[in-house]
This record gives structure tokens, sequence and C-alpha cells, in this order.
């Protein structure tokens, strides 16, 4: 997924692999076109709470679904919807995110850049005043 000059990522969320199979296949259904509720529900075999709970998250996350005439339908393209959708943590060892970090893409210059941020960690204003104060203090 590119990002735009004006836009920001969707937040992060954690969600298990059972969900993020879930949520790809809702947005599998709802881009074939428009279906009741009903028909999604017996499709995905999930409850009304888990499909709506499934629905905010795609909403939060930038995907569309448009409801018109008791018919849900994916607004977002199917490809830009996918690259939206979140899925579980890998759990990357540090030598496999510098692997991936290397990769000449938007990805790998997001790893990098999270590598780096790692590494490097920049200390936040106020600790690092208070750091300078807890030095003269002791310096006295």
């Amino acid at each position: 997924m590119k990002k735009g000059s004006g836009s920001k990522r969707p937040a992060s969320v954690h969600v298990t692999p059972q969900r993020a199979a879930r949520l790809h296949r809702l947005v599998v259904v709802l881009s074939t076109g428009p279906l009741g509720r009903s028909a999604i529900l017996s499709e995905l075999k999930i409850g009304l709470r888990t499909f709506y709970r499934e629905l905010s998250l795609l909403k939060k996350r930038g995907i569309k679904v448009r409801f018109l005439r008791k018919l849900y339908h994916l607004k977002t393209s199917f490809e830009e919807a996918e690259g939206r959708l979140p899925v579980p943590d890998p759990s990357l060892s540090f030598a496999e995110m510098v692997e991936l970090s290397r990769c000449p893409c938007p990805a790998g210059a997001r790893l990098a850049e999270l590598l780096a941020a790692i590494i490097n960690p920049r200390p936040h204003p106020r600790r690092a005043a208070m750091h300078g104060r807890r030095a003269r203090k002791h310096d006295t």
C-alpha cells in the first residue's frame, strides 16, 4: 500500500490468525457484490455481534463498506482493502528484521525505519531534561 503525502496509517491493531482470516474472507465476500446480512453471516459462519465488530474494524482501517437497501457491498477496491487488512504479529527475530529491512520496497523501508528507531531510540525530551537535573544535583 502506497502512503500518500497527506495520508496517515491506520492505527495498529492486534489480531489473531483466525480473526485475520475472517476479516480477509469478509472482504472477499463483500467484493463479490451486494449481499444481505443473513447471506454474509451464513457464508462466514459468524454471529451478528462478530459481524458488526468486524465491520467496525474495517471502517477503522479505512475500508469502506456501503449499506444500501439492506445490502452490503465493498466500496473500496478489493486490492486496496486487502492492503489495509491487519495481520498477526509475525514475531520476527532481530536478524530477520534486519534482513527484511534491506528489501528495496516500501515495506522494507518501513521496517528499516522501525529498526532504526529500536537501535537508536530518541530520548524523550522531558526525561532527558530530568536526567540533566539529576546529574547536576549529584555533581555538587
